[in-house]
């Protein structure tokens, strides 16, 4: 009995067989080769002219003898096939007159073909245990987007975009109909995977982080929250949506819920001293602004606001990200290692930090600034930036 050839197109390009025979981009890469294979069995059950190969081979190149190229490479392409052990590469990829077409009498399952039955099935299932079912079917078939080795191609690109937005469509459909079965365990499951697939969607890490609380894994959801905040200002210099601080802000509240004795909560409340200067999100950040603000009607004490930012040496933006994220988490260092222990600050933008200074005149509040940028230019000679700060004594508003 001939075995069932399975092809996986999304996060990677393999063709397999139960047995455990397989080739995949990693056993030869040449890219031409795996475009044609790619592009017949995209376009399986059609014909496809060698002019239409032609143009997604060659699109803005005049190359010798095309046609006789594409030959070969259907040999060389059929050569591979042969590896598989089942049916001849030739019989998989039949040629006839200047036509090229994948074979129907191949006994295949793609996975692109699995995840859209299973997602047109939970679209017409009423039942919504059903419909949870086909949504789960259809996201173990989507390990990643649609051919990422060929993503730059222009006909690559269009199905890339519908399969990853068809993805997000179901793991959020999917998500919601898990949460009013108070499924959260698999809510987990569906989010981690997905979060490695579309990092950059707040939807998905507030879904994953609620799911942790509720199955009380809270100090995971706690570092979860901590790794989003970090790599939305990495990659975007944006602070995370007031949603996901609000829901962060929550999960501390209940943390603190529980019934303990003074010395339990005194030793919760103890941080392990770390040195230099204490860094804080922006969220308490302003927070602690606002104490101080509170505190300096009665003390009567000078408090400071200061900001340091980082430009490039002509004064402009810093384009280059890695360049910006490098100089960046540099300045993190010479301010903390800048500051006393009791000072206070947090990154405010993509290139900006703000500084609560405590107890200090502006004299003394331009010396700290200035060994911010000294200890910074010393430590980073070779970095092409410049530092620009500024302060203003904070006033206490009239009531």
């Amino acid at each position: 009995m001939q075995q069932r050839l399975q092809i996986s197109m999304l996060g990677g390009f393999s063709l397999s067989y139960p047995d455990g025979t397989a080739i995949d981009y990693q056993s030869n890469r040449s890219n031409k080769l795996w475009m044609v294979l790619a592009y017949l069995l995209t376009h399986r059950g059609k014909q496809i002219t060698q002019d239409e190969l032609i143009d997604i081979l060659w699109p803005d190149e005049e190359i010798d003898n095309p046609v006789n190229t594409l030959k070969t490479m259907r040999h060389r392409l059929c050569g591979m096939l042969d590896a598989l052990g089942g049916i001849p590469g030739k019989e998989m990829i039949r040629y006839n007159h200047g036509i090229y077409a994948w074979s129907e009498e191949v006994d295949c399952v793609l996975d692109i073909d699995q995840f859209s039955t299973y997602c047109a099935l939970a679209e017409q299932e009423q039942d919504d245990s059903q419909k949870i079912s086909h949504y789960l079917n259809a996201l173990e078939y989507y390990n990643g987007d649609f051919l990422p080795k060929l993503s730059s191609e222009m006909w690559v690109m269009s199905a890339h975009a519908y399969y990853h937005a068809e993805y997000l469509r179901v793991v959020k459909k999917c998500i919601a109909l898990l949460r009013t079965e108070n499924r959260y365990y698999e809510i987990i499951t569906v989010c981690q995977k997905a979060v490695t697939i579309e990092p950059y969607d707040e939807d998905l890490h507030r879904e994953l982080i609620d799911a942790l609380v509720r199955t009380g894994a809270k100090q995971s959801a706690l570092n979860h929250y901590e790794k989003v905040k970090e790599l939305f200002y990495h990659e975007f210099g944006i602070n995370l949506s007031e949603d996901l601080v609000e829901l962060y802000k929550q999960i501390i509240d209940e943390t603190n819920d529980a019934q303990m004795d003074l010395s339990s909560i005194a030793s919760r409340l103890q941080e392990e001293l770390a040195p230099g200067a204490f860094y804080c999100e922006y969220a308490l950040f302003k927070e602690i602004y606002r104490l101080m603000t509170r505190m300096m009607e009665r003390s009567g004490q000078s408090v400071y606001l200061c900001l340091v930012s980082i430009t490039e040496k002509n004064g402009k933006h810093i384009v280059n990200t890695k360049k910006q994220n490098e100089a960046v988490g540099r300045l993190r260092t010479a301010i903390q290692f800048s500051l006393r222990r009791g000072d206070v600050f947090t990154r405010y933008s993509v290139s900006q930090y703000l500084i609560l200074l405590s107890s200090i005149n502006y004299e003394n509040t331009e010396m700290v600034l200035r060994r911010i940028t000294d200890n910074f230019k010393r430590d980073n000679p070779n970095l092409a930036v410049k530092l620009v700060t500024s302060n203003q004594p904070i006033v206490i508003p009239l009531s």
